[in-house]
């Protein structure tokens, strides 16, 4: 069917065209290396996860979560089926043709290929129309009206709820630690047993690793757990949990895993311990693929204190990708009760925001973090700013950056890693156009808190906050999150990109 073709901007384009509930476009997207005119490595089957002001975040396949910045400078054109050029950097032009299938081939960027993600189709008909340009078919969640219910329609569940024994798929959804992580957790509070099947099927290297495995541990032995599958590699995992234990422990991940999902899994159970607890743990506290100390510190932590945890996190040493060394002490302090509400309504537009922006280096020139403070400060023009370069002493090189802003009821942080072969003008853009985002957006919490207030909502019963578009890994969590407690948390489209979360 023909069609009158319109013209757009690249960033509209991208967003007409951007991966939601599972389904892949396949867009594809050349980018040059900055550094090294010319050469392009192709990334085959990505999945454009969000579309910021300065770029957008691609889906990795390396690791749980997280995601791929790739900023707009780097793009050299988009293509469709058969090579049809859609945007080309000289132009600057986007021309698509309109209520046709649209498909995307391949998203090309310059350092990794990522392996192509899930084809099934988990969404519905979007209320424009399916779009097309050759290979497979997409389905994008449709645009309800304000205040309407929206669902994942995923599945996590292979057994009947009412069984004694949940049986996860571990492949649904995300399909990542994430779906062990929450399920570890909320096991050990609820003291149901579980088998985790198809273990990060998914990724690249599926599977339990290291860090997974120090989760595991760790929750088996605040609980006296009885534990089959538990090794590396291994793609079935069978918990049945005993009674929690205070008390005092140590745990090494042996590699610059993440120490700060290792103390997430951890911190709610033995909140509900009844006893004080010292927990230290070993690896990497900055790292790439999970959250870094200062978001743990400064934004996940006051939340969970306000809902009545009693809980401090000290930084004793950081630990970088791919030395880790680093070490964060969590220290739980005897709970009574359970957990309060929250309830977190959306902080409209203030008049002005003061943002605090910190980057840190280890074992390579602090002139690097400047450089990042510099080009986040350019994006973030309009923005009161405090910035603040450090050099830390760690095992291995390494380099963070991170925004903190501090409103009346929350604290956002927003983060990027430096890496080998990154220039530093990215690092700093990749974290200003996250806060833009969110800024624009208009709503109480970023993507990242959505994902982890979600069990301490469900254990509360009670409690709501706004967000932007919850992510795979949102929509995944929500289900085993009701696998294991029966609370459906309940997920409301605002309109103009804004949801509710709630019970």
């Amino acid at each position: 069917m023909s069609s009158p073709s319109k013209k757009m901007n690249l960033r509209d384009l991208l967003n007409q065209a951007r991966w939601r509930d599972g389904n892949l476009h396949t867009w594809s997207v050349d980018i040059v290396h900055r550094g090294l005119p010319g050469d392009r490595r192709e990334v085959l089957g990505s999945r454009i996860a969000k579309v910021l002001a300065g770029g957008i975040e691609i889906e990795g396949d390396e690791s749980d979560s997280d995601t791929i910045f790739i900023p707009y400078h780097r793009f050299l054109q988009v293509r469709g089926g058969q090579n049809q050029v859609v945007w080309d950097k000289v132009s600057g032009l986007c021309q698509v043709a309109l209520a046709c299938e649209v498909q995307v081939d391949s998203l090309c960027v310059d350092d990794s290929r990522l392996s192509p993600g899930p084809t099934g189709s988990v969404g519905r008909d979007f209320s424009t129309g399916n779009l097309c340009f050759e290979s497979a078919s997409v389905t994008l969640r449709p645009r309800n009206g304000a205040g309407k219910e929206v669902s994942s329609q995923i599945d996590v569940l292979l057994s009947d709820p009412q069984d004694e024994m949940l049986v996860i798929d571990g492949s649904a959804g995300e399909g990542g630690g994430q779906v062990l992580r929450s399920a570890l957790t909320l096991s050990l509070l609820t003291r149901r047993p579980f088998t985790l099947k198809n273990i990060r099927a998914g990724r690249k290297k599926p599977g339990l690793m290291r860090q997974h495995l120090t989760c595991v541990h760790a929750a088996a032995a605040i609980s006296k757990a009885r534990v089959k599958g538990d090794k590396l590699r291994s793609m079935s995992l069978v918990f049945r949990p005993g009674s929690l234990v205070s008390g005092d422990h140590v745990f090494n991940i042996g590699t610059a895993g993440s120490v700060c999902l290792v103390l997430q899994t951890l911190a709610l159970p033995l909140a509900m311990a009844g006893g004080a607890s010292e927990v230290t743990v070993a690896g990497g506290t900055h790292t790439r693929w999970a959250p870094p100390f200062p978001f743990l510190a400064e934004a996940w932590l006051p939340l969970v204190q306000r809902m009545g945890v009693d809980l401090s996190l000290e930084l004793r040493g950081a630990g970088f990708y791919p030395a880790g060394g680093g070490k964060v002490v969590m220290t739980v302090g005897a709970g009574e009760g359970g957990l309060k509400p929250l309830y977190l309504d959306s902080p409209g537009q203030p008049p002005s925001l003061e943002v605090d922006l910190k980057a840190v280096v280890s074992n390579i020139p602090e002139g690097i973090a400047r450089r990042e403070l510099q080009a986040a400060a350019e994006l973030l023009g309009d923005t009161s700013l405090r910035l603040q370069s450090q050099t830390l002493r760690s095992p291995g090189p390494g380099n963070a950056i991170w925004l903190t802003v501090r409103g009346p009821a929350v604290t956002q942080v927003f983060t990027a890693i430096g890496e080998k072969g990154k220039r530093a003008e990215e690092v700093g853009l990749e974290v200003a156009s996250r806060f833009v985002d969110w800024r624009d957006s208009q709503t109480s919490v970023c993507q990242h808190l959505t994902d982890q207030l979600m069990i301490p909502l469900a254990l509360a019963g009670s409690g709501r906050f706004s967000c932007q578009e919850p992510t795979m890994h949102s929509w995944t969590n929500i289900e085993v999150v009701g696998a294991f407690t029966g609370r459906k948390l309940l997920v409301c489209d605002l309109g103009g990109g804004r949801f509710e979360v709630g019970l």
